[in-house]
């Protein structure tokens, strides 16, 4: 059975495939940090791609809890913190500048 935190990743990553989101990637970092249980990594196409697909997300998380958002106005790169799960939405060629994925890998 799905715990609650795994349910909503999952939603996490569907909202991000439904809208075109690509390179999705998601790590189980609870043994590593105490900042979260899940890492969700994503990339869109813009700047404009990036700040919608988090507003996908805050959109499909509004009923649960409160939301953390950073990085909205540039739209370089997203984090949304929402409970256990943190994600991070780059455009692509942020996403291989500050190589992420290699932290929690």
């Amino acid at each position: 059975m799905l715990s609650d935190t795994e349910s909503i990743k999952n939603t996490i990553v569907s909202v991000i495939s439904q809208n075109k989101g690509h390179d999705i990637t998601t790590f189980n970092v609870q043994n590593k940090t105490v900042i979260a249980k899940y890492m969700i990594i994503a990339s869109g196409n813009s700047n404009y791609h990036v700040k919608a697909l988090a507003e996908h997300i805050i959109r499909s998380l509004k009923p649960h809890d409160k939301i953390d958002v950073e990085g909205m106005n540039k739209g370089n790169w997203v984090v949304v913190n929402f409970q256990d799960i943190m994600v991070h939405i780059f455009k692509p060629e942020v996403r291989e500048y500050y190589k992420i994925e290699e932290l929690w890998n």
